[in-house]
């Protein structure tokens, strides 16, 4: 049994630990088996990974000998190290491990996936993470709780300071209570802040002037820019207020003051009231 224990360690250093192979990693479980045949070690029963980057848990796992595939399934529990050396959580149903070429690592989770690291919650049906660094991409379902923003969507990547997503339900921005919705969307990420966000495709944004009423646009594109505060909107633009709507090739929002720039044929309807 001890000889299949150093076994199965081995195995998850260069799964979990990449270059790290002159480190220990070990696994615990209640019954571990080693099939020579197939080349596969498996283990069930409180299936307990440690290594130095973290710990995963699950009811049972399974692994190639050379190392370069692990995955464990069964109320999956995960606490690692981003490059920073902040705590990221994971939970999920079903967790895979892959050593791909020059030893880069990559998790995999399925299953009511959450990832949390930071000030950052994900939850989808599937979230693939590059340990340990910026890089992740989440499928299905995702809702994604950010300090400053929110995304609701079918797709969401983030890779360094870019951020992508796709069929974009929702992203809302906090402090300026603004929400747009599009079929796609890139932004770029500085200090935790979104700073700029260009969205395409039936595109609608929401956002409350200083009464509190609401100013919808929509448009086929849209630019958003934190620090000039607005949002350009173009492709059949428009702008909807209370008692007023304004049409327009190209439109710009200030969304601090509520102010509208129309430019390129503005056409502008009010409603009237009959005596």
């Amino acid at each position: 049994m001890s000889k299949l224990k150093n076994a199965l360690a081995a195995v998850l250093v260069f799964v979990i630990a990449g270059a790290m192979s002159a480190e220990q990693a070990t696994m615990v479980a209640d019954s571990m088996r080693y099939d020579p045949a197939a080349s596969v070690i498996t283990a069930s029963g409180s299936v307990h990974v440690t290594h130095p980057d973290g710990e995963i848990f699950g009811d049972k796992g399974s692994g190639s000998v050379d190392g370069r595939n692990f995955e464990i399934h069964g109320n999956v529990r995960g606490h690692f190290k981003d490059n920073d050396g902040a705590s990221v959580s994971l939970e999920c149903a079903d967790a895979y491990l892959n050593t791909g070429n020059g030893g880069t690592r990559t998790i995999t989770a399925k299953g009511s996936a959450t990832l949390t690291r930071r000030a950052e919650k994900i939850s989808a049906d599937s979230i693939t993470w590059d340990l340990p660094g910026d890089k992740y991409s989440a499928f299905g379902n995702v809702l994604g709780d950010f300090e400053t923003y929110a995304v609701d969507a079918d797709a969401v990547s983030r890779d360094a300071r870019i951020i992508s997503a796709r069929a974009v339900r929702k992203f809302h921005e906090k402090a300026r209570k603004m929400t747009i919705s599009a079929d796609n969307a890139e932004g770029v990420i500085i200090d935790g802040l979104i700073s700029e966000l260009a969205a395409a495709g039936s595109v609608v944004i929401t956002a409350p002037d200083k009464s509190g009423s609401m100013t919808k646009a929509t448009g086929g594109k849209c630019v958003y820019s934190r620090d000039s505060n607005t949002v350009v909107v173009t492709g059949n633009a428009t702008v909807t207020q209370t008692g007023r709507r304004l049409n327009s090739e190209r439109i710009v929002y200030y969304a601090d003051t509520g102010r509208i720039d129309a430019t390129g044929n503005p056409a502008l309807t009010f409603e009237t009231e009959r005596r």
